[in-house]
């Protein structure tokens, strides 16, 4: 038959003290509680201690020993898990059962007011020292590298200066030799002379400043009226070499022309003739040039034909008397430069004044103008100033 065991109401028992541990050992004779080993030899009387029903636990059931004794609570726990309490029935749950370890608490000090606020002045006076010092050692590095830098460049401008001063005396020697040179060039003409020195010099002289001459002079350090005169003089220079090759050319190129016009003055020619024709009120004159000059101091012609090609009217020269339709009277050579503006050697004249005019300047009050020469000279004693400054 099987055994009935006895049903233990648990919540009797734990409104009640807790019990001792059902694993306690039988009190041996003599009041002792210790169990005697196990595997020792025991009479029959301590073989048969009272039977005692235990109790039915819904737990896991512990390990068992090789020697069929159940293992103690104490023993084979895990680190860190709780020791099992013995007064407590479910002493014996599974250590993931059991309450988490607390971790340690902070320790935290408290500080008065006082010493706070000493500390936030403190951090303050820190922050502004170093904010000082580096606005301190930003405007040191500031000063000596910027001030290393403005040194460097007005050692720069002033050796510029110096530089431009011996560019513009080069310059204004050879201008005030292009505007002797013009001027003698233009005196020869008047005089009916064609003027071969001169055209040959016109070739080798040149003005020697441009705006290259600007480079590299640390000219922006330079106060802007010496700037605006530096400009001015470079390109006025250009311009009057420009000037002075096609004037040249021109002198070169038309050389023949300007023999035969000049001997004017020994061997003077008839070049223009005035033909009388039927105006609208009555007989007029019509300028016409002669086909083929002839020397005014010979013999002259009796008819000349004039026209284009093909419609050529023969007309007869005037020879005193009644003057009548188709009759031509020849020119005075000498006031042929008045009465034609756009002769060659009127045109050269001109070129030749204008050119030497932008040269030398013109005192004319009303249109007085500052030559180039001028403004060489007036530009070297500003430089000057830039050098005696720094």
């Amino acid at each position: 038959m099987t055994e009935q065991k006895p049903k233990i109401d648990l919540k009797a028992r734990l409104g009640k003290k807790p019990m001792s541990s059902p694993m306690s050992a039988p009190v041996a004779a003599g009041g002792s509680t210790v169990p005697p080993p196990v595997g020792a030899g025991v009479g029959p009387a301590a073989a048969a201690p009272a039977a005692m029903p235990a109790p039915t636990y819904t737990s896991s059931p512990r390990p068992v020993s090789p020697s069929g004794v159940p293992a103690p609570p104490f023993t084979n726990r895990p680190p860190g898990a709780p020791a099992a309490d013995p007064t407590n029935p479910y002493g014996a749950v599974a250590p993931a059962a059991a309450a988490p370890a607390r971790a340690p608490q902070a320790i935290r000090i408290e500080l008065g007011e006082e010493v706070m606020e000493a500390r936030r002045s403190g951090r303050k006076k820190v922050a502004v020292l170093a904010a000082i010092t580096a606005l301190i050692g930003g405007f040191i590095g500031f000063t000596v590298g910027g001030g290393a830098e403005r040194a460097k460049g007005a050692a720069s401008a002033v050796a510029g200066a110096q530089e431009l001063i011996k560019e513009i005396d080069k310059a204004n020697a050879e201008v005030t030799k292009l505007a002797d040179t013009l001027k003698a060039a233009k005196e020869k003409l008047v005089k009916g002379q064609y003027p071969e020195q001169e055209v040959s010099q016109l070739g080798a002289i040149n003005i020697p400043f441009s705006g290259t001459n600007l480079a590299g002079k640390g000219i922006g350090r330079f106060q802007p009226e010496v700037l605006s005169m530096l400009i001015q003089y470079s390109t006025t220079a250009t311009e009057a070499n420009d000037q002075k090759e096609k004037l040249q050319s021109v002198l070169s190129g038309a050389k023949k022309g300007l023999l035969e016009l000049l001997e004017q003055k020994e061997k003077p020619q008839v070049r223009w003739s005035a033909v009388i024709n039927d105006g609208p009120g009555g007989p007029w004159v019509s300028m016409t040039p002669v086909p083929t000059p002839f020397a005014a101091r010979e013999r002259w012609p009796n008819e000349l034909k004039i026209g284009p090609a093909g419609k050529q009217r023969e007309y007869s020269r005037f020879k005193g008397g009644k003057v009548g339709n188709g009759d031509f009277l020849p020119v005075d050579p000498s006031t042929q430069t008045a009465v034609c503006p756009s002769d060659v050697i009127f045109k050269l004249r001109r070129e030749l004044n204008d050119l030497e005019t932008v040269l030398r300047g013109d005192p004319t009050p009303g249109q007085d103008k500052v030559g180039l020469i001028e403004a060489g000279q007036k530009l070297t004693q500003k430089l000057k100033q830039i050098g005696r400054e720094g």
